[in-house]
């Protein structure tokens, strides 16, 4: 008994090597991402996936560094080989939802959004997705309404109230592009881009003064188009 016992130990070792070193390189992928090192994040993910491919989180993180890195069809690859692990995941949903966006398959992109929010009704990211691609095929309610269930999703999310109010301001309802600006700044005072729709939207609703004063803001902020808009003033 011993003998088999033995035996078994050593051909179980090979795999329980393997599977720690895959680990390891993924832990030190997920550190060099957290640094900002897509580029070497990417080789480690690709080598823990080589070592063990049936893991769903070092499918997830690589798919996450191609698109990082703008290789979409990599991307997109990764992602299905992820959902095809863990079809309940939202993050894999939303991630394969913005890859087929971005690469301008709207219907479905629309699909995977929907399919992460049917698997978790509030999340945020999928919502603001969303949002985005209905913005991007000129759906303008559409977008306008996802946009505020994602900041009601996530009331700290800066970028979903200036997509809102930038989608507001075309549709030309400054009272409600104001507001949305002004959440932004809220939480994100040094939020430049934000200062600047907002003192256009102030210019747009005749309030010159309060025009002035934003995009004056915005100016010294660095934003050079807010420089030339306050000079016409």
């Amino acid at each position: 008994m011993k003998r088999v016992l033995v035996s078994f130990v050593l051909l179980l070792w090979p795999v329980l090597a393997r599977a720690d070193l895959a680990l390891n390189l993924y832990k030190e992928g997920v550190k060099l991402g957290n640094e900002n090192k897509v580029e070497e994040a990417l080789g480690k993910f690709q080598k823990a996936v080589a070592l063990d491919p049936k893991v769903f989180l070092y499918q997830l993180k690589l798919a996450y560094a191609y698109e990082m890195l703008g290789r979409l069809p990599e991307a997109r690859a990764t992602y299905e080989t992820a959902i095809a692990l863990k079809d309940n995941s939202v993050e894999a949903h939303t991630g394969l939802a913005n890859v087929l966006r971005r690469t301008r398959l709207f219907d479905l992109a629309e699909k995977e959004y929907k399919k992460a929010l049917s698997l978790k009704a509030n999340f945020a990211e999928a919502m603001s997705g969303l949002a985005v691609l209905y913005g991007e095929t000129e759906q303008l309610d559409k977008a306008a309404e996802w946009y505020a269930k994602a900041f009601k999703a996530d009331p700290k999310d800066s970028t979903a109230a200036f997509r809102a109010a930038n989608v507001a301001w075309r549709q030309k309802k400054y009272d409600e592009a104001v507001s949305w600006y002004r959440k932004a700044l809220e939480l994100k005072p040094d939020y430049m881009d934000a200062r600047f729709g907002l003192g256009l939207a102030l210019k747009e609703k005749g309030d010159v003064e309060g025009a002035k004063v934003e995009l004056k803001k915005a100016c010294d902020g660095g934003v050079k188009q807010a420089c030339k808009h306050l000079f016409q003033l």
